[in-house]
């Protein structure tokens, strides 16, 4: 995350080939669902607080190959959705950027005995159903939009005892959700912080809807700087993206917690994901967060596809490009915000000008393929590759689109397949999940321009997946073929034996 302060301003990110990122090395990311990761891009799960003791996962192989690997600049170990970032839309603009920082504070190959960061995801709590987000992030939108059971509370006194040893040690620890404030972990979180590492750097991502004693209490014991998530300034903007919201009782709120930050001299910003449904008031956001003395960040949304600008037809891109373009004298006044606003111009200015095939992040892309390929490609070899390793002989197929929604799934997957048709596809894990348990690790084994082989566990079984851009005559790809081929473990097949 970048911070307002001078101090941790990221430097230059380093090029492809020397140090990768700094993550792996330096810090631990707690999800809802217990599993542990280096950060939220990870593919690489380091253990799971239902098994794992916290010492076991910071000292674990798996954290330490992934460190490794990316010290010398290589994505191979679990980071390959930034390696796709940095090939499709360069180095600046992606997730490695936000841990720069640590550049020339730490030694990205060594072995540290504590984390210097974490990264505190401990509950989906959450009362906003916003457009981007989905039920791994809120609570509301898990129940009410997606229909499933609540995600149960993982983190027990185990998790909070091992974590008492580890605070003191801590650079900085940020808190996200969810809704922080409505997480009740993470007020155990900051009992232990006020107990054992008062000074401790605490930032907290909040959507600023809630201004509680309770809320108020914890701040009179941890100070905190903010990031506060807004994406519109006016009601019917902000409200049709963050349903559930009173943009302003979140604004009464926002003051709040800055009057509140900077009497503990700490720093406050905006979080701002600029979409196809609020950048017609961006210059209107940034004169507000200017008058504020809030500088902004921008988070790219790359998916769903109907809430990412750079997914949209080009022809509507260009029309963004040319009104931000027109309007330059709306943000002339700008100081703080004013790299704020180059950046995203000269971001979108790239989407709309580069041609067919090579718009980085742009509606031209399909999963994490570039449409425009080399030649055709069907999805028949993969799967004739893949079946030899099915226990049942069955290869499951999911087609996604490049609306990211899931536009075919075999029956034989899951009972719910004709459920998941129209469905994000961030619902396809979910069901595996349901059928034959957790997902406890995944690793690529292959990686090219048309076909991403995979190896992971669900459960007790054994998974080989295949992404497969399904390419025409021109070599143009709408859609991906999902394969994936299962069999019991080995350890399983022993055991009943």
């Amino acid at each position: 995350m970048r911070r307002s302060d001078d101090r941790l301003v990221p430097v230059s990110i380093r090029t492809s080939g020397d140090v990768g990122c700094y993550a792996a090395a330096v810090q631990l990311r707690f999800s809802p669902n217990g599993v542990v990761m280096a950060c939220c891009r990870s593919l690489l799960p380091l253990g799971n607080v239902h098994t794992d003791r916290l010492r076991a996962m910071w000292d674990g192989a798996s954290r330490r190959r992934q460190a490794e690997h990316l010290a010398r600049g290589d994505f191979s170990a679990g980071c390959q959705q930034c390696e796709g970032e940095i090939r499709l839309e360069g180095r600046p603009a992606s997730s490695p950027t936000n841990y720069a920082l640590w550049e020339g504070r730490v030694d990205p190959a060594a072995v540290l005995e504590w984390p210097r960061r974490m990264e505190f995801n401990l509950s989906n709590a959450c009362n906003l159903q916003c457009l981007q987000c989905d039920g791994e992030s809120s609570s509301a939108i898990r129940v009410h939009r997606e229909g499933r059971p609540p995600i149960p509370q993982v983190y027990g006194d185990e998790f909070f005892d091992d974590l008492r040893e580890f605070l003191p040690h801590l650079d900085e620890v940020v808190f996200g959700g969810g809704e922080p404030f409505l997480g009740p972990e993470n007020f155990r979180v900051w009992d232990l912080m006020a107990e054992l590492a008062p000074g401790l750097e605490c930032t907290v991502i909040t959507n600023a809807t809630q201004w509680t004693p309770r809320v108020q209490r914890v701040l009179e014991q941890v100070p905190m700087a903010f990031v506060f998530s807004l994406d519109g300034i006016t009601p019917s903007t902000y409200e049709e993206i963050r349903k559930g919201a009173d943009l302003d009782r979140v604004l009464e709120n926002v003051d709040r917690y800055a009057a509140v930050a900077r009497a503990n001299g700490r720093p406050v910003s905006v979080n701002h994901c600029l979409m196809p449904q609020n950048v017609h008031e961006f210059p209107q956001f940034l004169n507000w967060a200017e008058s504020k003395g809030f500088p902004v960040d921008i988070s790219l949304v790359r998916s769903p596809a109907w809430c990412s600008i750079g997914r949209l037809p080009v022809e509507e891109i260009r029309r963004i490009r040319d009104d931000l373009v027109a309007r330059a004298d709306e943000v002339a006044g700008l100081v703080l915000n004013r790299a704020t606003w180059d950046a995203e111009l000269v971001r979108i200015s790239a989407w709309a000008d580069a041609p067919d095939g090579e718009v980085p992040g742009s509606g031209r892309t399909v999963m994490f393929f570039r449409c425009q390929g080399a030649g055709p490609v069907d999805p028949a070899p993969v799967r004739a590759e893949l079946r030899p390793f099915a226990s049942d002989g069955l290869v499951h197929e999911v087609v996604v689109g490049s609306d990211d929604l899931v536009h075919h799934c075999d029956e034989t997957l899951s009972p719910d397949a004709p459920y998941l048709t129209g469905q994000p596809v961030t619902m396809v894990t979910k069901a595996v999940e349901a059928r034959y348990g957790a997902m406890t690790g995944f690793e690529v084994v292959r990686n090219g321009d048309d076909v991403v082989l995979a190896t992971a566990m669900f459960g007790s079984h054994e998974a080989q997946l295949a992404y497969v851009a399904r390419r025409d005559d021109r070599g143009w790809a709408d859609d991906v073929s999902i394969l994936l081929a299962f069999r019991p473990s080995a350890g399983t097949l022993a055991a009943a034996g």
